[in-house]
């Protein structure tokens, strides 16, 4: 046994002691640090945002909304992502997905669901969120809208305000018009409800439609807004994104009305936004995201309506009467006293 001189002991107690201190603070960094760590990542929400990109005022624009509330109220940090091609899509998931730090990871539109069942199955433990399309693994949840409902209420106030002639936007004929993005089922549901709608408030309406074929066209948009006006119609809804921006544009130079889609776009032509086609797609983003932090992620298909508050309108340049009418309309969609067709084909 080794004999410690008096000063000797002391640097050995002095040492032993200031090792258990360093232990100890190691341990408790290491837990600290873990617990950050855990509330960091319950926080991690990564967005693949629709090809128009931010900045269309409309479908993405809502859903980067949708985000920033959750940053504010939920306190979550977000990363984004905006493809500016679908082939891109699965490359973003994949590289998200891959780094195993987002507790969601969120695609919004209906052109990521062949990108996003792909990736869904290569990380079976990772969540994931769509909006407007519905894929089919356990680890997603699927935002779908009931899109001929939101149609329907666009057409009966878009029929109503054609035969208003007193209005100065307004002509004799009773024609209206819509312009779709692209021909999928989910555009098809709202010309077909939007149809419907039109013919609900007065059965001599006259509706033409037409397509893009893209989301990132104004210019077509306008062109095809142009020839409906031309060919009498002084009401032409847009569901059209980006391209949708032309629709505006066409009713603002020839002084008709617009109806905008998926956000509040009365500012971009104030005299000629008669109303919006709301889409909540800023709802439907914080829902999810707010589901993931509860712990109530809710994978498979979610509906959502106008009972829901997933679609509706707003008041804008509507006559009072009309907004009437329409609240009429919503009772009796939410009460299932009103068929709206999918099918445009049925519509006619």
């Amino acid at each position: 046994m080794k004999i410690y001189s008096q000063d000797e002991n002391r640097e050995v107690k002095m040492n032993k002691a200031l090792t258990t201190i360093l232990s100890l603070l190691l341990v408790l960094t290491l837990t600290l640090g873990l617990t950050s760590l855990t509330v960091a990542a319950e926080g991690n929400i990564a967005i693949v945002y629709a090809t128009g990109g931010l900045g269309d005022k409309s479908f993405n624009d809502a859903a980067h909304r949708g985000i920033l509330r959750a940053e504010e109220e939920l306190g979550i940090d977000s990363h984004q992502a905006e493809p500016s091609a679908i082939a891109e899509y699965e490359t973003y998931l994949n590289r998200f997905a891959s780094t195993r730090r987002y507790n969601l990871i969120i695609s919004i539109g209906f052109d990521q669901a062949d990108a996003l069942t792909k990736v869904a199955g290569q990380y079976p433990e990772q969540k994931f969120a769509i909006v407007d399309a519905v894929v089919d693994q356990p680890n997603v949840a699927s935002y779908v809208y009931s899109e001929n409902e939101r149609g329907f209420l666009m057409g009966v106030a878009a029929a109503m305000m054609t035969t208003m002639t007193d209005d100065r936007n307004i002509n004799a004929e009773k024609k209206v018009g819509v312009v779709g993005g692209m021909k999928i089922p989910l555009i098809d549901a709202n010309i077909a409800g939007y149809i419907a709608g039109a013919h609900y408030a007065d059965p001599e309406i006259d509706v033409s439609y037409s397509y893009v074929g893209t989301w990132t066209d104004p210019a077509k948009g306008k062109e095809l807004t142009i020839s409906m006006i031309e060919n009498g119609a002084d009401v032409v809804w847009q569901a059209a994104g980006r391209s949708g921006l032309g629709v505006i544009n066409a009713a603002k130079e020839e002084d008709v009305y617009a109806i905008g889609a998926d956000s509040d776009q009365g500012y971009l032509a104030p005299d000629h936004v008669l109303t919006n086609g709301m889409k909540f797609v800023d709802n439907t983003v914080f829902l999810a995201i707010e589901q993931i932090i509860d712990g109530n992620f809710q994978p498979g298909t979610n509906v959502l309506g106008v009972a829901e508050g997933g679609l509706g309108y707003t008041d804008s340049l509507l006559p009072d009467s009309i907004v009437e009418e329409l609240e009429e309309v919503k009772e009796k969609i939410i009460e299932g006293e009103v068929e709206i067709p999918t099918e445009v084909e049925d519509a006619e």
